[in-house]
């Protein structure tokens, strides 16, 4: 079903190809073609009705957000008493990525894992890697976290432990203050933050940095990981803008509360842009599990210290 924006029918019937090769039924949302303008899939009551079936029908195990966007805050308040209590009780999974984030960390806050990886519109479009691992994470197949493989770049050493919140940094900043804010909420106990972003200035990200140091469970953060970082240039004051890296200024924030700090250029929006952007690899993270983060000068990986099965 598709939250947020509108999708193209060929992306989503390209991508449902290799599901059904995964042995997989689909099931469309009602309005996942539906446009309004060239902005969402539908109205805000139209996508909610959609997302209110994939959550109380009992045949369905995942709902796969067709895109990303600028409207899943319209869907929000889905996310009531009794649709917690369907995830909480059902074997059900939410993946996406981008604005889908909003949603997931509603899921968070209520301890309940989902998945930021590739939409469905854009699955066929990451690498054949990307692919399979997302496929081993839904059938409850062996996964390693992001090892020593990836293209990982130590930035403050050391090794710490805590339940992943993974998210888009915008969408992250947007749920603050709310009852759905993931840092806040969702049990208790020590976080190892994964965040990505594209398209902001190199102040903005700065500021976001920033509040996420200042927030009241900032103490809960035990390490961090950055994603890919795309298009983060600054347009108000290219002076300042030419003197820093937007993993420099990162580093910069984090260093004084003594964290591990490691950047991964395998998940998050992709480098050549929204629109068929070819092989690329996006690792998809499972927010929710436990992992352990290890930034070594010549080794970092993040691993899963627990089963990323969902609960019957």
């Amino acid at each position: 079903m598709a939250p947020s924006d509108a999708v193209e029918k060929a992306g989503i019937e390209k991508s449902t190809k290799i599901l059904e090769k995964w042995g997989l039924k689909v099931k469309y949302g009602k309005h996942i073609y539906s446009f309004v303008g060239d902005f969402t899939a539908g109205t805000a009551e139209e996508r909610k009705e959609d997302l209110k079936e994939m959550i109380f029908n009992p045949d369905i195990k995942a709902i796969w957000c067709a895109s990303g966007g600028y409207a899943a805050t319209e869907v929000l308040p889905v996310f009531d008493r009794a649709a917690i209590a369907v995830f909480k009780e059902k074997s059900k999974w939410l993946i996406g990525y981008s604005d889908i984030c909003l949603l997931q960390n509603a899921l968070t806050s209520f301890n309940i894992i989902s998945v930021m990886g590739p939409t469905l519109w854009g699955l066929s479009d990451w690498d054949s890697y990307s692919q399979e691992y997302l496929r081993r994470i839904l059938f409850g197949e062996a996964v390693e976290g992001i090892g020593a493989q990836a293209k990982w770049k130590p930035s403050i050493l050391g090794v710490a432990e805590g339940k992943l919140v993974a998210c888009d940094l915008e969408t992250l900043i947007y749920s603050f203050g709310t009852k759905f804010d993931p840092i806040m909420y969702g049990g208790g106990g020590d976080i190892i933050l994964a965040i990505e972003e594209l398209d902001i200035d190199k102040s903005l990200l700065q500021r976001q940095i920033d509040i996420i140091l200042n927030h009241k469970k900032t103490s809960r953060i035990k390490g961090m990981v950055v994603g890919r970082l795309v298009n983060i240039r600054e347009l108000s004051y290219p002076k300042w803008g030419k003197k820093v890296t937007p993993q420099g200024l990162i580093k910069g924030r984090v260093a004084p509360i003594n964290i591990p700090l490691a950047f991964c250029d395998d998940f998050g929006h992709a480098e050549n842009g929204w629109l068929h952007f070819g092989p690329e690899r996006f690792i998809s993270l499972v927010n929710g599990v436990k992992v352990r983060l290890t930034v070594e000068e010549k080794l970092c990986k993040l691993e899963y210290l627990e089963s990323l099965c969902q609960k019957d």
